[in-house]
């Protein structure tokens, strides 16, 4: 197995991503959400019922995945204030991601939308890359998560984690294969009339992206997407998650593991 390597100054103006905290409200399960069950329900239970603030760990793993997202080219922070502009900052940014993983083989921060058990999940898979196995092209997901500790992580943290990886593959997989398609995504997010961006939104864009939005409505943005997917690998089977330290960032321990259908169905029961 090889990776293609990616030189930074590979990157183009046309690569700058816009990024918002606000997914598009929708009622739907996060990878993570799901992941949660098999580390603590009541844990899960107390932060979906009464949310949670934002503690130290998630503080400094929010930075590592920042910093390494920048490694790649420069992020926007945008403001959005309109339920149009929140669908069109999502419809962008993956737009944005999957042309960089086309054009240079890895992606990091990749927005995903799917459908599991009948409920709608979003995601952002932290990186995505081509490589070569034997002499196929292979789409490797990896995950990245932060220690206090330089101690491995315990099982039940690995299996937590490994059943995130599994969510992200699956998801990716039904968009990959057309499983799950344009008119499901519009659906799923209630897109029923044309998008349009506010002045707010496009005062905050770099001009390259504002021309973007110009060129091309979101609904063709979003037609563009799907285009992309279909140009793609086929996903490989293995599944990596990399565990870094908080505050030196050195590399804790690295996991591979698989996806496995059936063990997957027999989880999500």
């Amino acid at each position: 197995m090889t990776k293609k390597e990616f030189k930074k100054e590979e990157t183009t103006k046309e690569e700058q991503t816009p990024e918002t905290n606000h997914a598009p409200k929708v009622r739907n399960l996060s990878p993570t959400k799901i992941a949660d069950q098999f580390w603590c329900e009541m844990q899960l239970h107390f932060r979906l019922l009464l949310g949670m603030e934002p503690t130290e760990v998630m503080i400094a793993g929010a930075d590592i995945h920042r910093s390494l997202e920048e490694e790649l080219g420069p992020v926007v922070e945008v403001s959005v204030e309109t339920r149009d502009d929140e669908l069109i900052t999502f419809i962008l940014q993956q737009y944005l991601k999957l042309k960089m993983l086309k054009d240079h083989g890895l992606t990091r921060e990749l927005p995903v939308l799917g459908v599991l058990s009948g409920f709608p999940v979003i995601g952002i898979i932290d990186q995505l890359e081509i490589i070569e196995v034997g002499n196929e092209k292979r789409l490797l997901i990896t995950d990245y998560k932060t220690r206090k500790s330089k101690r491995a992580p315990s099982y039940e943290q690995k299996r937590r984690n490994n059943i995130q990886l599994q969510v992200y593959w699956y998801t990716l997989h039904n968009l990959l294969t057309g499983k799950f398609t344009r008119e499901m995504f519009k659906e799923f997010l209630g897109i029923k009339e044309k998008l349009k961006p506010s002045t707010e939104l496009l005062k905050q864009l770099p001009e390259n992206l504002t021309e973007l939005l110009t060129e091309k409505t979101p609904e063709e943005l979003l037609k563009e997407n799907f285009k992309l997917l279909k140009q793609l690998p086929k996903l490989s089977d293995e599944l990596q998650a990399i565990y870094l330290h908080q505050k030196d960032r050195t590399i804790v321990y690295v996991e591979r593991t698989f996806f496995h259908e059936e063990s997957f169905e027999t989880d999500m029961e």
